[in-house]
């Protein structure tokens, strides 16, 4: 498939069927191999994205936006992302033939942010969300969204106790928020910090595996 992403693509044992798909977007300044050992167990079943965030450092890794912090985002990077990702999927569900009653975006900090965003915007177009150490910021709570009917989406929440990045508070206003909204939330914590624990991962795929 032709993209201005850079991404990984794995392919399922059987591919002659629809079958469903797990989108992987990473964190700030990480990359598109990050998140794929959190999948690994799907790989017979799923097809698998991951895809790398447009921007790079000059140190290493890469972002779907930059910020000056958490709260304060290039917005102009946030929305071409928003729109580049929802495009990006809209093309591989018919390029590579996929169930699109059951595709999976699953995201860590930015990447959290950007599935979240993508869930508000794209109701259609998701049906699940993992979100990990991550928050829906007050730039992607536009008012539209006051009234919206989400009843239809399954989304993982999950957020380390221990977290000085992303503080606990958020994930759990985040999930507060997609709650009111009728979505079926699943919310996690963990003794953890910034990072996927062993608990956290197997529960992950838990969610995915039966939603």
């Amino acid at each position: 498939m032709k993209s201005d992403f850079t991404f990984i693509y794995s392919a399922p044992k059987v591919t002659d069927e629809k079958l469903p798909a797990v989108f992987l977007f990473h964190g700030y300044r990480s990359d598109e191999k990050d998140l794929l050992s959190l999948v690994a167990n799907l790989e017979s079943t799923h097809h698998i994205f991951s895809v790398r965030g447009p921007l790079s450092f000059m140190f290493g890794g890469y972002a779907f936006w930059d910020m000056q912090d958490l709260e304060n985002p290039n917005l102009e990077q946030y929305q071409s992302a928003v729109e580049s990702v929802q495009n990006f999927i809209v093309n591989a569900i018919t390029q590579y033939n996929l169930e699109k009653k059951d595709i999976t975006l699953l995201g860590f900090s930015q990447g959290a942010v950007l599935v979240q965003s993508i869930a508000l915007r794209a109701q259609k177009l998701v049906n699940k969300v993992v979100a990990l150490s991550g928050h829906l910021p007050y730039f992607a709570k536009d008012e539209e969204y006051a009234t919206l009917n989400l009843n239809k989406l399954h989304i993982f929440i999950s957020n380390g106790i221990n977290d000085n990045v992303v503080p606990y508070a958020w994930g759990k206003e985040s999930a507060d928020y997609f709650k009111k909204r009728g979505a079926d939330v699943t919310f996690k914590s963990y003794f953890s910090g910034h990072y996927v624990s062993r608990d956290n991962a197997r529960d992950l795929i838990d969610f995915i595996v039966s939603n």
